[in-house]
């Protein structure tokens, strides 16, 4: 794990709303590192927000929409949001009512300063 890893998932982490951040390998589907708030099971959000990822990503570009680039789903309990950090993703987990612009915006600097 790198300095700017952990400084973008710290950052990260600190947005209201946030209850974890975490850099995930998507071939494999594990974290890599993660910031993750008591009771966020940080393997299985990897292993969802990766294989989603990789999946929509497939599709997106044989129907000719080109590459994904940020994946969000929407459940009762909150949101995972997944961003491409190329070989690497980003994700946040984040309660039902968070600031969703502002957990984006985050986590796209962080992707791109992890790039």
């Amino acid at each position: 794990m790198t300095d700017v890893m952990r400084e973008a998932m710290a950052r990260l982490s600190r947005v209201k709303g946030v209850r974890g951040a975490m850099v995930v390998d998507p071939e494999a589907g594990v974290p890599v590192t993660t910031e993750l708030a008591a009771g966020v099971d940080g393997r299985a959000v990897a292993a969802l927000a990766a294989s989603l990822f990789q999946r929509a990503g497939q599709a997106l570009r044989a129907s000719g929409h080109g590459a994904l680039a940020t994946a969000q789903l929407e459940a009762e309990a909150g949101h995972v949001l997944a961003v491409e950090a190329d070989p690497l993703l980003v994700v946040v987990v984040a309660e039902p009512r968070a600031q969703l612009g502002l957990i984006r915006v985050e986590a796209q600097r962080a992707a791109e300063e992890m790039q």
